[in-house]
């Protein structure tokens, strides 16, 4: 069975298509990512998470030639506890790596999870590009700011969070929307007119980082809150679960079945 999910504006998984097919293979790939095609239309902008595999590849690069696409960082997790064997500061170590925004610390906590393993056991590594599983690679998301409405619970949550990380930051105004947050031994530039942060957490994610809560303290929570991104708003969240998006399962007369079928036989019970 082939699934195609996403996350919707509250971070719960959201079913967009799925399909049973006979084999694993590049046809069979490809033709179930031009039917999703056909359901999203030509002009969303998608990208695509997946297991490691040269037949999801094909089908992504053949379908949707201008969309990023990673590998999901469990499937590689998954490699890594196999290699390595079940070690919890190595999991750890490796999620930290993954899950960084900027390339500086990319470098630094891969150094840290490669001097806790031994020899050659994350040798297979390097032969995945980073751009495929480092959160510094993912694509930004383009900052929308000047809208009205309460946002998603999961987004107020990760700002409740952020507004408590941002204690101890130090703020130096240098002109404009630019500031200079600074806290422990790290230095981090924001363009609060722009959404960024050099540390790169507020592009990734569409909700300002602590750095960039800091140095918008002056204004009202409801001024920061629009510096979120519009697709994590209630509004946004509702049109998408009241619009008419689910397409029903046609009678069985007008099923597509493809020419290479394999009848699949029930088990045989003993007794």
């Amino acid at each position: 069975m082939y699934i195609a999910v996403a996350l919707d504006g509250n971070h719960e998984p959201l079913l967009i298509a799925f399909a049973l097919v006979t084999i694993n293979c590049d046809e069979s790939w490809l033709w179930f990512m031009r039917r999703l095609k056909e359901c999203l239309g030509d002009n969303t902008e998608v990208g695509f998470i997946s297991h490691i595999s040269d037949s999801i590849e094909f089908a992504v690069q053949r379908v949707y030639p201008d969309s990023y696409h990673g590998y999901c960082c469990k499937n590689i997790a998954e490699k890594t506890r196999a290699s390595t064997g079940s070690n919890t500061v190595v999991d750890q170590l490796f999620w930290k790596t993954c899950n960084t925004y900027n390339m500086s610390d990319f470098y630094a906590c891969l150094n840290n999870l490669q001097n806790e393993v031994n020899g050659n056991d994350l040798e297979w590594l390097e032969n995945i590009p980073i751009a495929k599983w480092v959160r510094a690679f993912f694509p930004k998301i383009n900052f929308t700011g000047d809208f009205h409405g309460l946002l998603t619970p999961y987004t107020l949550k990760v700002l409740q969070k952020r507004f408590i990380h941002s204690d101890g930051c130090r703020v130096r105004h240098i002109i404009g929307g630019r500031y200079e947050v600074s806290k422990y031994l790290t230095i981090e530039s924001v363009q609060s007119d722009r959404g960024i942060c050099s540390y790169g957490k507020w592009q990734k994610c569409g909700i300002p980082c602590e750095h960039a809560i800091a140095s918008l303290q002056r204004l009202e929570i409801e001024e920061i809150h629009q510096m979120v991104n519009l697709k994590l708003s209630i509004a946004v969240y509702r049109n998408g679960f009241q619009t008419e998006t689910v397409n029903p399962i046609p009678i069985l007369m007008h099923w597509e079945t493809p020419v290479e079928s394999v009848v699949v036989l029930p088990p045989r019970q003993f007794t």
